[in-house]
Order: C-alpha cells, then sequence, then structure tokens
C-alpha cells in the first residue's frame, strides 16, 4: 500500500473497537479531524506521564516506559519555559472554553505509528483508533498539558463542559518515527515569532492596548507614528515611537516610575480608572509631544525620542494622575518647568545618566530599564546633583 492510501470500510461503528473520531482523511496519512477533549483522553496520556522525570508504576508501567522512550524521540520535555507556561495555558483555555473569553485554541498535531482505519457511515467519515493505540503529540503539547492540567481542577459540571468542547487536530498516522520528528522540527522551527510589539498590538484582551489605541487616536503627533512591528526603531524610519514604548508611557503615568518593572508582561489594573488614564494620559504626553517635537524626532542627535526617556517622562505624568483635578493642570505646568531647560543633545552631560559616551565620541545610550530610574531622577528631583548638569 502506497503512504498516500488510507484504510477505508463502509461500516458500522463498532464502539467495541476502540474510539471514533470525525473528521476528513488528507495528504499522506494525515486526518483532519473535530474532536473534544473527554475524546483524547482515551486516546492520549497526559504528557506529564511521559517525561524522563515522571514516576511510573502500576500494571501499564512497561507500556508508559516504551510511550516515554518514543515520545523522547519526537518531542522535547515539558521544562523551562515550556512548563512554567502550562498553568497559564490552563486559565487561557478555561476562560475561553468556560467564560466565553475571545480566543482560539490552535490545532493539536498528534501521531501515531501504526496505520489506522477510516470508517465510513453515511456522509460522515471516522478515525478509528482502537484501545491499544495511544497517540502522542508532535504539536501543541503545551496545549494538551494544560487541558490535563485543567480537568484535574474543575468540578463535575464545568467538566462536562470542558470535555465536550470541540477541538480541532491533524492526525498523522502510519508514518515512521523519523517522519514525525521532522513532523516536529517543521511545526516548531519554520515557524517565525511574531515579535513582542505585534504581539502586544494584537492583543485585544490587554486593557493597556486599548489605552495605547485611544492615545494614538487622540494625539495628533502620534497618529500614523506608532511602529507596531519593531521593538526598536530602525535608524531611518518615519515613525516616533514603538507601540511596546507607548504603551510602557501609560503603565508609567499610571503606576510611577516603578511601572518600568512590567515591561510588556500585564500590570495590575484593579485600582486604574481607565479612561481618567486615558484622559490625563492624553494630555501629559500629548504636551510632551508638542513641546518638543523636534527633538523626538532627531532620535540620531537626541534623547527626548529614546524608550528610557519616554518612559520616564511617563512617569513624570504619575504626579498629575494622581492629583485632585482641580489641580491637575497646575501639577502638568510645574512637571513641564522642570523640562523646557534640558539639554537633550546627546553628549558628556548625560553621561552616567542614560548611557557613556564611547572612545570613538559615539554616546551609547542604555536600555530602559538600566537607565530610566536615573533619567526620572534628573529631570525630576532638583537636589540631584545632576539635575543642572542636564540643563542648559
Amino acid at each position: 500500500m502506497s503512504p498516500s492510501e488510507h484504510d477505508f470500510d463502509q461500516a458500522e461503528l463498532d464502539l467495541a473497537a476502540g474510539t471514533y473520531i470525525q473528521g476528513l482523511p488528507s495528504g499522506t496519512r494525515k486526518f483532519l479531524a473535530t474532536t473534544n477533549f473527554q475524546k483524547l483522553m482515551r486516546v492520549m496520556r497526559d504528557p506529564e506521564l511521559l517525561q524522563p522525570t515522571a514516576k511510573r508504576s502500576g500494571a501499564d508501567a512497561q507500556q508508559l516506559e516504551e510511550e516515554a522512550a518514543i515520545h523522547e524521540l519526537i518531542q522535547r520535555a515539558l521544562a523551562g519555559a515550556k512548563r512554567s507556561n502550562v498553568n497559564k495555558y490552563a486559565d487561557y483555555i478555561e476562560g475561553v472554553v468556560l467564560h466565553g473569553k475571545v480566543g482560539v485554541l490552535p490545532p493539536m498535531h498528534l501521531w501515531a505509528p501504526e496505520p489506522l482505519k477510516i470508517v465510513v457511515q453515511g456522509a460522515r467519515q471516522y478515525l478509528l483508533i482502537p484501545d491499544d493505540v495511544r497517540l502522542l503529540s508532535i504539536d501543541g503539547e503545551t496545549q494538551l498539558t494544560a487541558h490535563f492540567r485543567l480537568w484535574g481542577r474543575l468540578g463535575a459540571e464545568e467538566r462536562k463542559q470542558h470535555g465536550q468542547y470541540p477541538l480541532d487536530a491533524v492526525i498523522h498516522h502510519g508514518t515512521t518515527v523519523d517522519e514525525a520528528r521532522q513532523y516536529f522540527h517543521d511545526l516548531n522551527v519554520l515557524a517565525v515569532r511574531p515579535s513582542t510589539s505585534l504581539g502586544l498590538a494584537m492583543d485585544t484582551r490587554d486593557p493597556l492596548m486599548q489605552v495605547v489605541a485611544e492615545l494614538e487616536g487622540k494625539i495628533p503627533f502620534l497618529r500614523g507614528r506608532v511602529d507596531k512591528q519593531a521593538r526598536q526603531l530602525p535608524k531611518r524610519s518615519p515613525k516616533v515611537i514603538t507601540v511596546h514604548t507607548l504603551r510602557q508611557m501609560a503603565i508609567n503615568v499610571a503606576k510611577g516610575i516603578g511601572g518600568i518593572q512590567y515591561g510588556a508582561r500585564p500590570a495590575p489594573l484593579d485600582d486604574v480608572d481607565l479612561r481618567d488614564l486615558i484622559s490625563v494620559a492624553t494630555d501629559w504626553l500629548g504636551t510632551y509631544f508638542n513641546t518638543f517635537p523636534a527633538d523626538v524626532f532627531d532620535r540620531e542627535n537626541t534623547l527626548a525620542g529614546t524608550p528610557a526617556v519616554l518612559a520616564a517622562v511617563g512617569a513624570m505624568g504619575h504626579a498629575i494622575y494622581t492629583a485632585e483635578p482641580a489641580v491637575r493642570e497646575t501639577v502638568k505646568e510645574h512637571q513641564l518647568r522642570h523640562l523646557t531647560t534640558v539639554n537633550w543633545r546627546k553628549g558628556q552631560h548625560w553621561s552616567g545618566i542614560a548611557g557613556t559616551v564611547q572612545a570613538s565620541g559615539v554616546f551609547k545610550i542604555g536600555g530602559t530599564k538600566e537607565v530610566a530610574y536615573a533619567i526620572y531622577n534628573v529631570l525630576t528631583d532638583p537636589s540631584n546633583p545632576a539635575y543642572n548638569h542636564i540643563r542648559n
């Protein structure tokens, strides 16, 4: 039988023969399945049981050892970042499946070395997985592990809802271990992960991205000038700020300079009135960009548009955000006075604060987490020894 052929059988479903999964055959020994977690539990192990450090005992210990040995050939261990992501993925699945949150569960790629039979019943086709066959995951194992983890913490009613939620899978069967290894490589290595900035820009659940969208729309200086792809702006980019930096500015308006610690991670916003934050951030950041547009544009020669300075400027807005509405305008004018005499040009006066002057004479800017605190201090604290040093 050639590898492109499938075994078809026009027959009634014999439930004693194994588990039937509905779908359509596709290409070389591949079946596009629509299934659910209740069925997957019948034909797959919890990946935790197949890890090199797992303790295996009982009647099926020998079979588990054999499956674990094959698993090691076609899949990476559940360790490091992969393991730490399981609980977050389980929370994500719970939100989508049980609470109706917007989200998508990508198809998992599963594998069996044995050729499996397709049973046709009327217009429907099923892949029959005998009771003595266990599928292994080639791609999507973190999701699969998260399903098992979630299942273990749910009550009976929630388990029913979770277990019946439709899941998509591509089942490869009748192929060798070497082919399965190649599938793993192709599915995991050839794909190009989106940048952190693009990932942030696409995350509609992040309330801060709602703030960022409002800021871009309401501040004329930013319209069409926010780069949603790059983590850092290319040298001759017509954009003035990345979405990552604008998000950091918004965090810092809400949280102060301590907001630097969150970076691309979610920031706790339970105590934040988003509409008020948008109002204050629009006014303060708009004032900054309107006051220093040429300096912000001239990234080659000045610091005003660099991520670390912008993060510090965002943090200066925190004093406005936490002030009583009646005095916010006064606080804003006070904060702006700190900035109007600053010499934004790169040079020795910023050395040891925002970066260092290299032997070649080029000013090397430090990373945001490295220097934003120091920049914030010299922008806002007149008692700082360098406060006057960076001013005209």
